[in-house]
C-alpha cells in the first residue's frame, strides 16, 4: 500500500475491520480498538517521557508535569519497568490516568529472560499484570529495541507469544513490538538488522507497529535511511504506526547549550511534523526529554520548546485523555 494516504479517520476504519478478522493458526481472535474518541487512530497522539539526568521521575510525575508546561498540551507519558511489575499500580505508569494522560508502557520478563518469557515460565505473573490494567486503552510492550538482545527469530517468538497471553487476560490492552532506528539503516553494515521482515511476528500478533529515533545531531527523522527504511517495511500491514522515543540534538554532559543546533532542532521537528501531517499512518509520537551522563536531550531552550507545542497543539484533544482529570496537563486552564 505503498504510496496510498489515508485519512486518520479511514484509518480507523481500517484497523476495527482489521481487528475483527479472523486468522489462519493458532492466533487468537483479534480484538477491535474501541475507544470512542478515536486516540491514536483518528488523531495524533503527542506526549514526552521525562526524566534529568541522574533523576527519576517521582511519584508525583513533577519532571513530566514540567515538561508538559514547556511543551504541551501533552496526552500520552511513556514510562519503563526494568522488570514485569507485580500489578499496574506498583509499576511506573500507577498515576498516568490520575494527571489525565495516556500510558504506554513498557517492561522486561524477570532477569530478562526472554526465552523463559517466551517458552511461558512467567506467564502467570504476566496475566496478573495483565488483569490489573485499567481498560482505558493502555499502550504496552516487552522488551523495546529488542535488536541489542536477541535474535530476529527469538524476537518474533517472545511477541507471539506474550501478545496471546496479554490479550487474553485483557483484550483492551494494545500490544506491539518497538524497534530500535539505529539498527534499521542499509547503509550501516555494522548495525544493520539485515533481513527485517526475521523481526515481525505478524499482522495478527500486533496492534501498532512503533520506532525510537534519535538524531545526535538534528536533522530530520524522515528523511534518514533508518525511518525510512522502517516506514517502508512497516506500513503495508495498515497498522497504526509510532514514534515512541523520539530525540533531537545531544548536548554532552557539562557543555553550554549551542544555540545554532537548538535552531537546527526546531528546524528537524517542523520538518518532520509536516512529513507526517501527510502521512496520517504516524499516529502517536512522544519526544524523549530526558538526559544521562553522557548527555541531555532536554528542550529547554524556547524555538524547541515553540516547535514541540505546535506539534502537541496539533494532536489529539484533552478530551480524549482518561481517568480523572478534567484536562491534560500542560492544557489551556
Amino acid at each position: 500500500m505503498a504510496g496510498i494516504r489515508l485519512s486518520r479517520r479511514r484509518i480507523g476504519a481500517v484497523v476495527a475491520v482489521a481487528a475483527v478478522a479472523t486468522t489462519a493458526g493458532s492466533a487468537p481472535p483479534r480484538i477491535p480498538w474501541s475507544d470512542p474518541s478515536g486516540y491514536a487512530l483518528d488523531c495524533l497522539a503527542v506526549g514526552a517521557a521525562a526524566n534529568a539526568p541522574g533523576r527519576a521521575d517521582g511519584p508525583g510525575l513533577e519532571l513530566f508535569r514540567q515538561a508538559a508546561e514547556d511543551l504541551g498540551p501533552l496526552t500520552v507519558r511513556r514510562s519503563f519497568d526494568p522488570r514485569l511489575p507485580s500489578s499496574f499500580d506498583s509499576s511506573s505508569a500507577a498515576v498516568d490516568a490520575d494527571v489525565g494522560v495516556h500510558s504506554f508502557v513498557s517492561w522486561k520478563p524477570p532477569h530478562g529472560d526472554h526465552r523463559g518469557a517466551a517458552a511461558g515460565e512467567y506467564d502467570e505473573a504476566i496475566r496478573a499484570w495483565a488483569r490489573g490494567v485499567p481498560r482505558t486503552g493502555v499502550f504496552a510492550t516487552a522488551f523495546h529495541e529488542p535488536e541489542n538482545d536477541m535474535t530476529g527469530p527469538e524476537f518474533v517468538a517472545l511477541q507471539r507469544h506474550l501478545y496471546r497471553v496479554v490479550k487474553e487476560a485483557n483484550p483492551t490492552i494494545r500490544w506491539g513490538p518497538v524497534y530500535m532506528a539505529y539498527w534499521w539503516d542499509p547503509a550501516q553494515p555494522g548495525h544493520w538488522i539485515g533481513a527485517p521482515e526475521d523481526w515481525w511476528p505478524g499482522s495478527d500478533h500486533a496492534d501498532f507497529v512503533a520506532l525510537d529515533w534519535y538524531g545526535r545531531d538534528p536533522a530530520p527523522m524522515t528523511e534518514s535511511g533508518s525511518f525510512t527504511t522502517w516506514y517502508r517495511f512497516a506500513e503495508p500491514f495498515g497498522l497504526p504506526l509510532f514514534i515512541t522515543e523520539y530525540g533531537q540534538y545531544l548536548r554532552p554532559a557539562g557543555a553550554p547549550s549551542d544555540p545554532a543546533k537548538e535552531q537546527a532542532r526546531a528546524d528537524a521537528i517542523r520538518r518532520d511534523a509536516a512529513w507526517i501531517a501527510r502521512h496520517p499512518r504516524i499516529s502517536m509520537w512522544i519526544y524523549w526529554q530526558g538526559g544521562d551522563h553522557v548527555g541531555d536531550w532536554r528542550m529547554l531552550d524556547e524555538r524547541s520548546q515553540g516547535a514541540w507545542r505546535e506539534v502537541a497543539e496539533s494532536g489529539c484533544p484533552a478530551s480524549s485523555a482518561p481517568g480523572r482529570a478534567t484536562a491534560v496537563v500542560g492544557g489551556a486552564d
